[in-house]
């Protein structure tokens, strides 16, 4: 299995990034979202494939720092 991986780098990486930043948002990836996985993927391909840069740049993504709390709202809305 490690072998296979090995061979299909930017294959993983870009579905790790995807999963990864479906979990950050809360929600599914729509079609406007692709630029950013290609720029995370493209500066993740940069840095060796690192994990850490990974996380840093979901975290620093224009989604990430975009989206809106839904239970926030669902707290607000009940009261």
């Amino acid at each position: 299995m490690r072998q296979i991986l090995s061979q299909r780098v930017p294959e993983v990486s870009r579905a790790l990034t995807e999963k990864l930043l479906i979990y950050a948002l809360g929600r599914g990836l729509e079609r406007y979202d692709r630029p950013t996985v290609n720029g995370i993927t493209t500066r993740l391909a940069a840095s060796n494939y690192g994990f850490q840069t990974l996380v840093r740049e979901v975290v620093r993504s224009l989604p990430f720092q975009s989206r809106r709390a839904e239970t926030v709202n669902a707290v607000v809305a009940a009261k």
